[in-house]
């Protein structure tokens, strides 16, 4: 066979190189003869033939990762090894390198990657890009020639982007005046960080179909983010990350995911510096809502979150088997001015039940709400005993309080403040809505787009041995011991919206500490999640303002605390809610864990924070300490009560709460069975 006729029968997709005939089809591939041999032998298809390059196919330079660049402008580098945290099978290293007296750091799962890393974090600190080997080797070559047949780019020595590492000081300067002129072409003044307000609202405008990373990309090009942190103990803010912006200052975020930590941080960043509040499902201008509700600064907002979380993990370090948690609340105490002033975590409580009918006590000796926020604020009586009876040891220099004039009661001392915050919205009227159902990000937010609806305001009840809560009955409801207890009442327990609406009025001390101090108020309230501007603030004291009749001049007063949200969202968690209850006070020792069906501590014992518990610690400050009226130490009340109904003004403005909620149309508020606080002490 003529080996010409091969070549006719070659397919048009073939190619020729180097006088051969070379393409997919095996049965072309090679010689005639030799491919009939091995068939004819039964040893198969051919093996393919591999091209080779040609002389003249110039060579692709691979970029120098991030050790090599750096082992170049440094040679002899030495990188050590500081720890290793971690389980055996997910170990974290933290490796350092120290750069002309300057140390760097980096963490990874290997030792080599944590190499990488560190040598990374030198390298930004002399220009910020988003991958910064790359970045060296495109800058640093020097193109000599239009000659592409050259094997290799060569490079002058000097020629690079810093010829001497220890002399760039006035390059990295240069550069990064470079870098500014080039984000601002526009010729604008920029303010703030480095992108024009012209800019910034050309930007915010868009921002309803971008997310916040993308925002703040265009605001400020080239921003990389960074693990600070990752904490399995907490799922919704396992990752940590942070963003440094143009003027040095960092913003974090925490997420379950890296992408949503991400986007966290871009968001605190977008607050901070444009004054654009971004949330996953919108973004929202600050300052454009119709609600008229103070609003707390964001970064305090933040702050306030971040320390109760940070508090909660260091308390339960070594109880993670009763870290889990669907709720956390916390009041944090701050002193001086609310931005830089010291801020200090006096309460920590997580819980979302209340107590099972048949377990409820006739001696004060169980928890009945298990709620969050409800045990945070017991855990504050706790605390504000605590202040007390420091100054029944003669230490009252120690405490928050100081006594008011003409020595009658204490006040708490100018400039302290109390937060709450709240892992989510509380239960009730405060969460009665849909987070998804947004308007146009360009229409200003309503107070309430259905102000007439019956289910706004309305005062609302826990389920028995459960979570969320249902709708008060109209007209009065009696709860009796004995049908709770056989079961043909289920008990009920007012919601926390409803709780903390009172408390606005009453104050957190209650109405036994009350015969001592004046009302302690919540300076602001921040939640986690679930957020709503004009719900929250009906839940709150809306719903009170117009029925609620109170002596001006009086020490109960309507109460109207900041409200707040975090740039950091906790994620929604589907999953079951722990059947327990952790509350600790700065202070304790260690945390407490309650049982929250049986509404006593895990190892069956009275809890600290009981009706009992606090009876005792009241009596014991009787007559022993300044009060608002004279005591007898002799003559302390005998029933619980008997103590409360003595608090004469306290029960009246309570008395008022109530009937206001009535007049408005909303509802009866529902007590407990009157058995429940017809106990005395036996010492």
């Amino acid at each position: 066979m003529d080996t010409k006729l091969i070549g006719v029968l070659t397919p048009a997709g073939a190619q020729e190189s180097n006088g051969k005939v070379e393409d997919g089809d095996e049965n072309n591939a090679g010689d005639a003869k030799t491919s009939g041999k091995r068939k004819a032998s039964g040893q198969g298809t051919p093996r393919k033939k591999q091209k080779k390059n040609s002389p003249m196919t110039p060579k692709m330079v691979q970029p120098k990762n991030a050790l090599m660049q750096l082992n170049e402008l440094k040679p002899g580098l030495k990188y050590s090894v500081e720890s290793q945290e971690g389980p055996a099978h997910q170990p974290s290293f933290v490796v350092s390198v120290d750069v002309d007296g300057q140390t760097f750091t980096g963490r990874g799962q290997s030792k080599q990657l944590a190499k990488h890393a560190a040598a990374q974090a030198a390298l930004k600190s002399f220009v910020q890009f988003r991958n910064m080997p790359e970045a060296f080797w495109a800058m640093s070559r020097k193109v000599t020639s239009a000659d592409f047949t050259s094997d290799e780019v060569e490079q002058e020595e000097g020629t690079g982007i810093f010829s001497k590492f220890s002399s760039g000081a006035a390059a990295i300067a240069e550069f990064h005046r470079d870098q500014l002129k080039r984000f601002s072409a526009d010729g604008e003044d920029d303010s703030p960080g480095g992108a024009s307000a012209k800019k910034a609202s050309r930007a915010a405008e868009e921002a309803d179909k971008k997310n916040p990373v993308m925002l703040l990309n265009e605001l400020q090009p080239g921003l990389e983010y960074t693990l600070v942190a990752e904490n399995a103990a907490v799922p919704t803010q396992r990752f940590t990350m942070a963003v440094t912006v143009a003027n040095g200052d960092v913003y974090e975020g925490c997420g379950s995911n890296k992408r949503l930590a991400k986007a966290a941080a871009a968001r605190s960043a977008l607050l901070k510096l444009y004054n654009i509040m971004a949330n996953p499902s919108g973004v929202v201008h600050c300052g454009e809502t119709g609600v008229k509700v103070g609003t707390l600064a964001q970064a305090l907002a933040d702050r306030l979150g971040g320390r109760v979380n940070e508090a909660l993990q260091k308390v339960m370090a070594d109880r993670a088997e009763s870290a889990k948690w669907k709720v956390l609340a916390g009041i944090v105490m701050t002193q001086g001015d609310l931005e830089d002033g010291e801020v200090k975590v006096v309460t920590v409580a997580t819980g979302t039940k209340c107590i099972n009918g048949e377990y409820i006590s006739m001696n004060g000796a169980v928890l009945q709400d298990c709620h969050a926020e409800v045990v945070s604020r017991r855990c504050f009586k706790d605390f504000l005993y605590g202040q007390l009876e420091l100054w029944q040891k003669g230490r009252g220099q120690e405490s928050v309080l100081e006594e008011r004039q003409g020595g009658r009661g204490f006040r708490i001392k100018p400039g302290i403040k109390f937060h709450l915050y709240i892992s989510t919205s509380p239960c009730g009227d405060g969460r009665i809505f849909s987070p998804h159902e947004l308007l146009d990000s360009a229409e200003p937010l309503p107070a309430d787009r259905h102000p007439n609806r019956r289910v706004r305001g309305l005062l609302r009840t826990k389920i028995e041995a459960g979570e969320g809560t249902i709708p008060l009955r109209l007209g009065p409801v009696m709860q009796t011991w004995d049908g709770v207890l056989h079961g043909q009442q289920r008990l009920l327990t007012m919601s926390c919206s409803d709780k903390l609406a009172r408390w606005n009025v009453l104050g957190l001390q209650g109405s036994l500490l009350s015969l001592f101090m004046e009302p302690v108020y919540l300076e602001s309230v921040v939640l986690g999640s679930l957020y709503h501007p004009g719900h929250m603030q009906r839940a709150m004291w809306g719903r009170l303002e117009a029925q609620l009749a109170l002596d001006e001049g009086g020490p109960f007063q309507l109460h109207r605390p900041l409200l707040g949200a975090i740039s950091s969202p906790e994620s929604r968690q589907v999953n079951k809610s722990p059947n327990f209850s952790i509350n600790w006070t700065v202070g304790c020792e260690g945390p407490e864990v309650v049982n929250a069906s049986t509404g006593k501590a895990e190892d069956g014992q009275v809890s600290r924070l009981s009706k009992r518990s606090l009876f005792a610690r009241f009596c014991r400050l009787w007559g022993r300490v300044a009060a608002m009226e004279s005591q007898d130490p002799a003559q302390p009340p005998r029933l619980y009560a008997d103590a409360k109904k003595s608090a004469g003004l306290y029960q009246e403005a309570k008395a008022k709460v109530s009937e206001a909620f009535s007049a408005s149309g909303l509802g009866t508020w529902v007590s407990k069975p009157i058995e429940a606080d017809e106990f005395e002490l036996v010492f």
